[in-house]
């Protein structure tokens, strides 16, 4: 949570919306954003943190670890359409990458564009690829080395 609100500016600069989902109920959620970080809390955070104490959001994305009930640690890309378009889940003692899921942003975004899909690796200012035969041939001619 800490590390997406660090980077927060990253992501509204791309046009995305930073929503934090956890299992605990408000009180703890309070407790949290009033505990420095430094004391073991998050601090206030720039984007909303919901609630899912019912599990609901946690069952529908299959994050619930069955074991603990706890919810796994769990990254959605969703386009305007409401469609996932990548997914990264985590198990409990696994964190996340903010430069990696940045980085699967700008391939969303890059790939919705209809320019070209993003291989293995591609960042912005990277070649892209076209969904064709030719365009795999022709960018695997040039980039597979540096894959």
């Amino acid at each position: 949570m800490i590390a997406f609100d660090h980077r927060l500016g990253e992501f509204e600069k791309r046009g995305a919306q930073v929503l934090g989902v956890s299992i605990d109920d408000a009180e703890s959620h309070i407790n949290w954003r009033n505990t420095e970080i430094a004391n073991g809390g998050i601090g206030a955070l720039g984007y909303p943190l919901l609630c899912d104490e019912s599990r609901e959001m946690t069952k529908a994305y299959d994050l619930l670890h069955e074991e603990t009930t706890f919810a796994l640690r769990g990254t959605f890309i969703i386009d305007a359409d409401g469609v996932v378009q990548s997914q990264t889940v985590n198990n409990l003692g696994l964190g996340r990458d903010m430069d990696e899921t940045l980085r699967m942003l700008d391939a969303v975004m890059h790939v919705g564009t209809g320019a070209g899909v993003a291989p293995a690796g591609w960042a912005p200012g990277k070649p892209d690829m076209q969904p064709t035969a030719e365009g795999v041939a022709s960018y695997l001619a040039g980039n597979a080395d540096s894959l």
